[in-house]
């Protein structure tokens, strides 16, 4: 209904993924047409939408479509390897949020599109950017579209050879370095595409291919969690002071390197104006190895005392700096952890659009997606039982200091723990879907359209936790091990200290933070070589052993315990009416979609095995089946008005969903047994379940339902230079959620093997609680022609997020955080919602020249309760803290260079500004402080680009 001005584009411009953009005579390339055509899209769109376009990705300093992701207006990342994991920082960023909400659905050219990491979206990171055409983020919805978008839909999109109006050929090459890294890696891409016009109708074929690989280099420092706590003298009076006092403080540097290639084959063959069918392939792969050298502390938080005898600082009763101290030496571990992930997605498609006269069309498609990932995650550590340390946080990043002679003396450490974890997942879904519409020629209705989709996912995911296995620990010492000294590295002729190196941390943090530099750690080989060198550690510790420990046994894939297999079949169906009036340049739809879904799980209960109670069972496992299905209908309504020229008014409302990630719903149960303190039985004797801990390992709820929200668009844009590039808008937003995915802990009644029923305490994922998160988007482009030369290339864009968000959790549920001394909080924001965020770009195209700086900025948002590293059970107390990660801006830039019509050569940059990723940990008595400090790589690209 409503007209925009229309640019030829080299690939068609989509408002939605079926609706090609007819192109004119005058081709507009560079940032310029980019900013067209997603001007274009967004004008022309019959919902929110936001877009990035090829030229963009090309453009921008972006070696990701997740770092592409981060320029659009609402849409935020956060820099850590994966999602409420704060103690890895990834470099291209990780989890994807559109306005705060993480259930994001992806897709690919309009189709569904996952990783096999057990959960519903793809991982953008492991996609070639240089494969994409366009990325375009949905914030609401119609009712054609498919759903599972809670905070938005991302859709990826590919070129198509009927795109191009000839053959095309494009090549890039780049040589990428990280200066902390100080590495070189390549990276490229081929696109070839060519069409003919045949008597058989006109037909395409498109080829692009890319491969990339980065290294990077992180360094972190954190200090840990503070505890109130009475163990220390300070004035000599024989009383103790009660204090707030840090666990210790760590530090650590991680290596990372990864490979990623993309390859995409299309066919189109168009036999008439009335008919057009296509096939293409898609497969990414993606190959990531990091490990790390890390010194942590393994104490008993509860033991620590400030040592009067040495100067120290204290803010009321909280430490500020000191020396630490404990009864006894202070056990630290010193690491290498690996972690190496291979994932696969492969996606092949067909379909077919058809015109059966000039007013009715029906397209349809079938989609077989296939992914698979598979993970090792290991870790070997040393011990060493420090005298001391001395902590001072009182001016930014901590300073931290030991004995550093007694640390580079390897006789003073000894073999800690081992722990693997291992992932091996599937998945494959077959997915049909038919769409009819039927267009009028006159009147208030322009058309009506109806549809059906069909999907039949099944999921195979092996998973066999952390399993952490000590090889001598300071608690073992007088009945597993002798008293006295822990035994020392040389264990035999396999395991000794030449499967150790001394690690000095050169060039620490660029040299900007003050941490001890002489350790003693595994090599790198020592846990890339599970399980053989699992196997000769603990082997080699059996002869030191008194009773209780000796060789373990790995874990094994095969073990059908660590195997749930789960199937999912949704069938929808949704009609929907387009209106409009071309005299008052009104438009709009309204529609209806409604979907089932059914779930099951297969997997096993295990049960306990406790040997004063042989009535609960021996550790047997018995499997189990659990089934659950649903019915969601979910209205829309789109509405668009340009009541003057060029300036547009919008509203939407509509229902969503987004159903909970595979990996929270499996079958699965480990049941536990303890005797309750206090309760000593005699050898023999069986003790009644009154006197047993009966509770459950597992989280995973497979009768989960959908998270579901009402959420309402509201939008003014001004295309005030609509020939230009120009425009402004403002977008208000709200939705309203229920259901939230939250741990509970609750009686669960499971069967013992007498026939009796028996409650277990179970802390496992609940349907509960709500949030309402509101905001604003605004956002303006320009390009500044009107400047004198040779400024009239200047051009800019800018947008900027404002969200505010409310959570409420009924108090029983466990995903309330606790501080360490049991206290409370109060309500806590939505995870990973930020405030406030914003991205800025200048750039200046004219001539040859194309130069762009891009930041990117976003405020303080929380990132999890109770993380790895912020929960425990110290003191009786389930503690478990809420971790924010600080605000966080970025510069990135590019200059090219265009050598001639078919080459051009550039520089593309990011982290300019060396930025610092900082994390917060909240607790009530200790205040709000910064816990951990990450520095990471500048990096480089010099790019070659032929294009012919």
């Amino acid at each position: 209904m409503l007209a925009a001005p229309a640019y030829a584009q080299e690939a068609t411009a989509t408002a939605q993924p079926d609706e090609a953009t007819e192109l004119d005579k005058v081709v507009v390339t560079g940032i310029r047409g980019s900013v067209y055509r997603a001007q274009d899209i967004k004008r022309d769109a019959n919902t929110f939408v936001d877009s990035v376009t090829a030229l963009d990705i090309g453009a921008l300093p972006d070696r990701s479509v997740t770092e592409t992701l981060s320029r659009i207006p609402g849409v935020t990342i956060d820099r850590f390897l994966s999602v409420g994991d704060p103690e890895h920082f990834s470099a291209e960023g990780g989890g994807v949020q559109v306005r705060g909400l993480t259930q994001v659905r992806s897709e690919l050219n309009g189709r569904d599109s996952f990783s096999a990491s057990g959960g519903r979206a793809l991982s953008f990171q492991d996609v070639p950017s240089e494969l994409m055409a366009g990325v375009d983020v949905y914030k609401n919805q119609t009712a054609e579209m498919i759903e599972g978008g809670l905070g938005g839909t991302v859709d990826l999109r590919t070129f198509m050879p009927l795109d191009f109006e000839e053959s095309r050929l494009g090549v890039s090459f780049s040589a990428n370095r990280g200066d902390f890294a100080d590495e070189v890696k390549p990276s490229g891409s081929i696109l070839y595409s060519n069409r003919w016009e045949t008597g058989a109708g006109d037909f395409g074929i498109l080829v692009d291919v890319a491969h990339s690989e980065l290294a990077t280099r992180t360094d972190g420092m954190f200090v840990r969690p503070f505890f109130n706590t009475a163990n220390s003298d300070l004035d000599g009076d024989g009383t103790n002071e009660q204090l707030w006092l840090p666990r210790g403080a760590d530090w650590r540097t991680l290596e990372y390197e990864r490979e990623r290639q993309g390859a995409y084959v299309a066919l189109q063959w168009r036999p008439n104006e009335n008919l057009e069918l296509f096939a293409t392939a898609f497969q990414s792969s993606y190959d990531e190895l990091w490990y790390e050298d890390a010194i942590f502390v393994s104490n008993d938080p509860l033991q620590v005392r400030l040592d009067a005898s040495q100067p120290y600082e204290l803010d009321g009763n909280v430490f500020v700096s000191g020396r630490l101290r404990s009864n006894g030496d202070i056990p630290m571990g010193t690491d290498i952890r690996a972690s190496h992930r291979e994932s696969k997605t492969t996606d092949y498609s067909v379909g077919m659009k058809w015109a059966f006269s000039e007013r009715t069309e029906f397209s349809t498609d079938l989609q077989f997606i296939k992914a698979d990932t598979r993970a090792l995650d290991s870790t070997v550590s040393l011990g060493v039982n420090v005298p001391y340390i001395d902590v001072d946080v009182g001016s930014g990043r901590p300073s931290i200091g030991v004995d550093e002679q007694f640390t580079a003396n390897p006789a003073n450490y000894y073999w800690g723990f081992t722990m693997d974890h291992r992932d091996d997942n599937e998945a494959e879904e077959v997915a049909w879907r038919a769409d009819l519409k039927h267009s009028f020629d006159a009147g208030f209705v322009d058309s009506i359209q109806f549809g059906v989709r069909l999907t039949d996912r099944d999921a195979t995911s092996v998973d066999t936790g952390y399993d952490w296995q000590p090889v001598f620990q300071t608690w073992m010492q007088g009945w597993a091990l002798p008293a006295g000294a822990l035994p020392g590295l040389d264990l035999d002729g396999t395991v000794n200290s030449s499967l150790v190196n001394l690690q000095t941390f050169d060039n620490f943090y660029r040299g900007d933070a003050n941490t001890p530099g002489a350790f003693y750690a595994p090599v790198l080989s020592t846990a890339l070589n599970f399980p053989q060198s699992y196997l000769d550690i603990h082997g080699a510790a059996i002869p030191y052993y008194t009773c209780c420990y000796g060789q373990i046994t790995p874990r094994d894939l095969d073990d059908p315990q660590w195997r749930n297999t789960q199937g999912e079949k949704t069938t929808a169906g949704y009609f929907m009416l387009s209106f409009g009036s071309d005299e008052a340049l009104f438009d709009g739809n309204v529609g209806v979609r409604v979907v089932r879904t059914e779930n099951e799980a297969d997997g096993f209960l295990v049960y306990p095995n406790l040997q004063f109670a042989p009535y609960l069972g021996a550790g047997e496992s018995v499997p189990i089946t659990a089934s659950n299905s649903y019915t969601d209908v979910l209205p829309s309504l789109n509405l668009r008005w340009e009541f003057a020229p060029n300036l547009i008014a919008r509203f939407a409302a509509s229902k969503a969903i987004a159903r909970p990630a595979f990996s929270d719903m499996q079958a699965y149960q480990q049941l536990s047994a303890a005797v309750r303190d206090g309760v000593t039985p005699d050898p023999g004797e069986t003790v009644t379940p009154d006197d047993l801990d009966l509770t459950g390992s597992s989280t995973d709820n497979p009768y989960l339902e959908p998270m579901k929200a009402n959420q309402f668009d509201l939008s003014l844009e001004w295309y005030f230079a609509p020939d230009k590039g120009g425009m402004a808008w403002v977008n208000f937003f709200y939705k309203d959620v229920e259901d939230y995915f939250r741990q509970q802990t609750e009686l669960v009644p499971y069967p013992g093997v007498d026939g009796n029923e028996y409650d277990y305490l179970i802390s496992r994922l609940v349907n509960i609680g709500t949030a309402k998160i509101q905001g604003a988007e605004l956002g303006w482009n320009q390009f500044f022609d009107f400047l004198p030369a040779p400024f009239d290339g200047l051009g800019m864009s800018a947008n900027y997020t404002y969200i505010d968000s409310s959570t409420e959790i009924p108090a029983g549920s466990n995903a309330v955080p606790i501080d360490t001394d049991g206290s409370t909080f109060d309500d806590l924001p939505a995870d990973g919602l930020s405030k406030n965020s914003y991205n800025a770009a200048v750039f200046y195209e004219k001539g040859p020249w194309q130069v762009r700086l891009a930041y990117n900025w976003r405020s303080e948002y929380l990132l999890s309760v109770g993380p790895n590293g912020y929960n425990g059970g110290d003191g009786g107390i389930p503690w478990k803290l809420p971790v924010y990660s600080d605000s966080f801006g970025q510069l990135d830039g590019s200059i090219f260079y265009k050598v001639s019509d078919n080459v051009q050569i550039g520089l593309e940059m990011n982290n300019l500004n060396n930025a610092e990723q900082r994390t917060i940990m909240d607790q009530n008595g200790a205040g709000k402080r910064i816990t951990s400090w990450y520095v990471n790589d500048r990096r480089y690209a010099a790019t070659l680009r032929f294009t012919f």
